[in-house]
């Protein structure tokens, strides 16, 4: 396995992985030359695909880990466990000083782990899956 830091990506390679543990693909919004990372990292098998973590930030006091993926053939191996490490590492070098994640109910102890800790918050979809 080849782990990427901020390299190139193919909006095709993001968009098959998140179909493969049942999201929306956002073809459309991973092709628009807006979209921006602040910090993000790619996991290889060979040339597919296997893992992604993406972070949003405005570099100083806040950023939001967003798109934890595995595949689901590639999963509880661990990489999922060290795309967080390098993320949260990553963060804490930047004296990064709250970093967020919305999990679902399900994962709630694979982020506690981390030291994250449940708040209350809200999220609004403002269209349904493409």
């Amino acid at each position: 396995m080849i782990y990427k830091i901020n390299g190139p990506l193919i909006p095709e390679d993001i968009s098959a992985l998140r179909k493969a543990v049942g999201w929306n693909g956002m073809d459309q919004e991973l092709r628009n030359p807006s979209m921006t990372s602040y910090y993000h990292i790619a996991v290889y098998e060979g040339t597919e695909m296997i893992g992604f973590v993406d972070s949003v930030s405005n570099g100083v006091t806040d950023a939001y880990i967003q798109d934890l993926i595995v595949h689901p053939d590639y999963q509880r191996k661990g990489i999922g466990t060290e795309l967080m490490n390098r993320m949260i590492s990553y963060m804490k070098e930047k004296n990064i000083y709250m970093v967020s994640v919305l999990f679902e109910e399900n994962l709630k102890s694979f982020y506690e782990r981390f030291g994250f800790y449940t708040m209350l918050s809200g999220q609004l979809e403002t269209y349904a899956n493409r």
